[in-house]
C-alpha cells in the first residue's frame, strides 16, 4: 500500500521533530548555541530526513546514533549555507538577514568552520566510516562549487550535470549511504541507496534551478508551477518510463532548450529513484513507500519556499 501524502507528512513530522529534539540537545552548553540556531532556522531538513526515512527503510535498529549523524549532516550543510552566503553576497537567507551582514564576513567564516568541525568531530565518534563518507562529499561539494564559480554559466549540458553531482547530489548520497552503513547493510544495498541519493539530489537541483529559470525569465513568480506542479510531475514519471516526454515538454512551454533538457533530466531522475527505491534490496515497510515519493515532496517543499 502507497503512503499517501498525508501518511507521508505525518511520518514526516514524526521524524523531523525526533531531529529538532535531538539537534537541541546535542548543541545544548555551547557558547555559540544561538548562533547555531539561527543558522538552522527555518531549514527544510531534507538531507537529515533522507538519512532518517532511508535508515528506518532499511531496519536499522540504532535509531539515537541515526540521529546523531544526521543531527551532524544539517549543522554541516547549514555552515556551508553561511559560507555560500559570502561566497554569493546573498544579503537573505530564508527571509532573514544572512549571517555574515548580520555579524561580519570575518565572524561568519569562522563560525562556519566552528560548526562544520563540531559536525565532522560527532562523526567521527559514531566510526571511521561515517568520516570518511563526510569528508569525501564535502570534499565534491566544495569542488563543485569552486568549478561552477570558474567556468561560470556558459557551460556545455554535461559539464552542468557533473556540477549537480560533484555540488548539490554528494551530500544527498552522503545522507543514504550514511544511513546504509548505520543501519549494517551489505555492500549492493548501500550501492543501491547512494545511487538512489544521488538521482534524488540531482532531481532537486534540477528542478531549482527549472523554477530560477522560468520565474526570472517570465513568469514572475512560481505560483503557476505551484498550482499543478505534482500533477505535472506525476505526469513526467509516466513518460519518463516509456521515453515519451513531448507531454511533458509542452505542458511546460520551454522557451530554450536548456529549459527542455532540464525538465527531461528532472522527470528521468525522479523516475530513476522510484525505480532504485522499490528494489527488493530495500525490505516492504512504509519507509520504502516513502522513499518513493520523497524525491516529489521535496522538490514541492522547495517550491513552497521559493513563493
Amino acid at each position: 500500500m502507497l503512503v499517501e501524502e498525508a501518511g507521508l507528512q505525518q511520518l514526516l513530522n514524526t521524524l523531523r521533530e525526533d531531529l529538532e529534539q535531538h539537534i537541541q540537545r546535542r548543541i545544548h552548553g555551547r557558547s555559540d548555541r544561538f548562533l547555531i540556531q539561527r543558522a538552522i532556522l527555518g531549514g527544510k531538513r531534507l538531507r537529515p530526513l533522507l538519512l532518517l526515512v532511508t535508515f528506518k527503510a532499511l531496519n536499522g535498529e540504532d535509531y539515537e546514533k541515526a540521529l546523531d549523524v544526521a543531527c551532524a549532516l544539517e549543522l554541516a550543510h547549514s555552515a556551508s549555507l553561511m559560507h555560500d552566503d559570502i561566497l554569493d553576497l546573498d544579503y537573505r537567507r530564508r527571509g532573514e538577514l544572512s549571517i555574515w551582514r548580520h555579524i561580519g564576513v570575518g565572524k561568519a567564516l569562522l563560525q562556519g568552520h566552528r560548526i562544520i568541525n563540531f559536525a565532522f568531530e560527532t562523526v567521527l565518534e559514531k566510526g571511521i566510516e561515517l568520516a570518511r563518507i563526510f569528508v569525501e562529499a564535502w570534499d565534491k561539494a566544495s569542488k563543485g562549487i569552486l568549478n561552477e564559480v570558474l567556468l561560470g554559466r556558459d557551460i556545455s549540458e554535461e559539464l552542468y550535470l557533473l556540477i549537480i553531482r560533484e555540488k548539490t547530489a554528494s551530500l544527498f548520497e552522503a545522507a543514504t549511504e550514511s544511513a546504509a552503513v548505520l543501519a549494517g547493510v551489505d555492500e549492493q544495498a548501500k550501492y543501491l541507496v547512494k545511487q538512489y541519493g544521488v538521482e534524488v539530489g540531482t532531481a532537486y537541483q534540477l528542478a531549482d534551478d527549472l523554477v530560477d529559470s522560468l520565474r526570472n525569465k517570465r513568469y514572475g513568480g512560481v505560483m503557476f508551477l505551484m498550482q499543478d506542479f505534482k500533477e505535472r510531475f506525476l505526469k513526467a514519471l509516466i513518460a519518463s518510463k516509456t521515453g515519451k516526454f513531448s507531454t511533458l515538454v509542452k505542458a511546460f512551454s520551454p522557451k530554450h532548450p536548456s529549459e527542455e533538457f532540464i525538465i527531461r533530466q528532472v522527470a528521468y531522475r525522479i523516475s530513476k529513484a522510484r525505480q532504485l527505491a522499490s528494489s527488493g534490496l530495500i525490505p516492504d515497510n512504509p519507509y520504502k513507500e516513502a522513499l518513493k515519493q520523497l524525491p516529489l515532496y521535496f522538490i514541492t517543499q522547495m517550491l513552497r519556499e521559493k513563493v
